[in-house]
């Protein structure tokens, strides 16, 4: 057994040791350069303040009823001078994608797509600096993510700058929706884009990015695991030495693999579960029925948004952006700015004060009705970070908009537990038995974000980096062992091949000269 598994390590290693250094190494400049986004805070810091004269807006069902469409979200904000509802809008029947379509908020009419030009005018506005070329495009390295499918197609803008930033405006939706830098795009080419195995030609098909990266790292955590064993096999169980190895590489390797193996195998094994492989985890969003129950039977709003944002503005908040949410069946305006949010109630055509959360009351009874069929849960209002619900970095201002804190958490006694935010009026998080799972198997295990760690970032950081460093060590021996593997028989090739070139030559320059009296005699 023992030759076995020997066999299979070496020819795995082999095939896929270029992979592991890649992997190492790649995953060094990931954890401190991630993959270019716009940030909630970018976002409504460059968006312009929402300007509403009194009576000016149509509420987004009116504006909806108008332009003849269905939607699930609504967004105010400007369009230069003007003011729009952006509608993530169901065209036609069936199962077509959803997709942001913009409104004029006075009349409803549908705006067409913008040009490349007004585009350009867009990103100039949001950058304060002036664009010097504009193209249209429907994905590249920077933009294949899935969750930009409903702003394509998109218009990529350059602009002037030293850091050679970028952004992408949805004509639709005639807004930027994502940035990058030049120092940031230089990076994620040895980072994410490596070690997610991210080129724009595969990824732009999700399933088949999906199956080669879990095929891949299925073969690579039997790798690390046969490392381990035979590692420990060594170790403990031959008696004649602990390293049975003489030659440098293979000695190294041993040595390498001792110090670095366990993390190797929970590293590559948690990357594969980062793909949730066969469905092994559950999602981590409340489902469709509890979205419903919290959002309840939907009422139109009636409040004229003009009115909502004075009342906004009389508590201090220069909102840049209007939401309209459905809470308990009632509609609400969420208005943002990047320090801030208010909600207003819209169901009345007076407006209401505006509120910096859902009543306690409220959160509590719409969780309770979250899930009928599992009972009662017990709820408690968090001001901390907990178990499941956590910030990996928790003095980013960001983090006050993707995880902020207070919010309210609900226990069910078959193990799932739901977030939710009152000062958003959204269902944050959701986590079931098998999310409790993933957060240690995945989360913890590939990125140590363990609360002990997350709370010294120094420690995490010097861990993170010196196990990849051990890693890289490791990964640069195997390395070397394969090439081994492979070059004796090249060059057994290539010997045999010269030898065979020669052979002629060399039989006729050994050959015996004919005797001259022969010669004549022959003649």
């Amino acid at each position: 057994m023992k030759k076995a598994l020997i066999f299979l390590h070496k020819w795995l290693g082999v095939v896929l040791a270029l992979f592991f250094l890649m992997w190492f190494a790649s995953g060094v400049v990931l954890y401190f350069v991630p993959f270019p986004s716009l940030t909630p805070v970018e976002r409504l810091q460059a968006l312009p303040a929402l300007q509403l004269p009194p009576g000016c807006c149509l509420t987004a069902e009116e504006a909806a009823r108008r332009a003849g469409l269905r939607f699930s979200e609504a967004r105010m904000g400007m369009a230069g001078a003007d003011p729009v509802w952006r509608l993530l809008a169901h065209e036609g029947q069936g199962a077509a994608a959803p997709h942001w379509r913009t409104l004029d908020a006075h009349s409803g009419a549908l705006r067409p797509p913008l040009s490349d030009a007004q585009a350009a005018a867009v990103a100039e506005a949001f950058s304060g600096r002036r664009a010097q070329h504009a193209e249209r495009l429907e994905r590249d390295q920077w933009t294949v993510p899935q969750g930009l499918d409903p702003y394509r197609p998109l218009v990529k803008v350059a602009l002037v700058g030293e850091d050679g930033l970028e952004l992408y405006v949805s004509p639709d939706a005639a807004e930027v929706v994502r940035d990058t830098r030049r120092a940031e795009r230089f990076w994620n080419w040895l980072g994410a884009v490596p070690h997610w195995i991210y080129p724009t030609v595969l990824r732009q098909f999700p399933a088949a990015w999906h199956h080669a990266v879990v095929w891949l790292s299925l073969p690579a955590t039997l790798l690390a695991l046969s490392g381990v064993v035979l590692g420990i096999w060594q170790l403990f169980l031959n008696r004649s030495r602990w390293i049975p190895y003489r030659k440098f590489w293979l000695r190294w390797h041993h040595i390498a693999g001792l110090a670095a193996g366990i993390f190797t195998l929970t590293w590559i094994c948690s990357g594969l579960l980062s793909m949730n492989p066969f469905g092994v985890f559950s999602a981590r969003g409340a489902t469709a029925d509890e979205r419903l129950r919290w959002a309840g039977q939907p009422t139109e709003a009636r409040l004229d948004p003009a009115e909502a944002l004075r009342q906004a503005n009389r508590q201090g908040v220069a909102a840049r952006e209007l939401e309209l949410l459905h809470v308990a069946g009632q509609p609400w305006y969420r208005l943002q700015s990047a320090e801030g949010q208010l909600l207003v109630r819209a169901e009345m055509r007076d407006p209401g004060q505006a509120i910096a959360a859902l009543p306690a009351a409220t959160v509590q009874s719409l969780l309770a009705a979250l899930r009928p069929e599992a009972g009662a849960p017990t709820m408690r209002r968090i001001d901390s970070y907990d178990d499941l619900y956590y910030a990996r970095e928790a003095a980013d201002p960001n983090t006050r908009h993707t995880r902020p804190l207070p919010v309210w958490r609900a226990d069910w006694t078959d193990g799932v537990a739901a977030f939710a935010d009152p000062a958003s009026a959204r269902i944050l998080l959701r986590s079931d038995a098998s999310g409790r799972w993933q957060r240690v198997l995945y989360h913890g295990l590939h990125s140590l974000d363990f609360a002990p760690l997350l709370a010294r970032p120094w420690l995490r950081h010097a861990l993170v980096l010196g196990f990849s460093l051990l890693g890289i060590g490791l990964c640069a021996t195997s390395c070397v062992i394969a090439w081994r593997a492979l070059v004796p028989s090249r060059r057994r090739q290539a010997s045999a091949a010269a030898a065979g070139a020669l052979r002629p030559q060399r039989q006729s320059e050994s050959a015996p000269a004919a005797h001259p009296a022969r010669a004549r005699k022959a003649l």
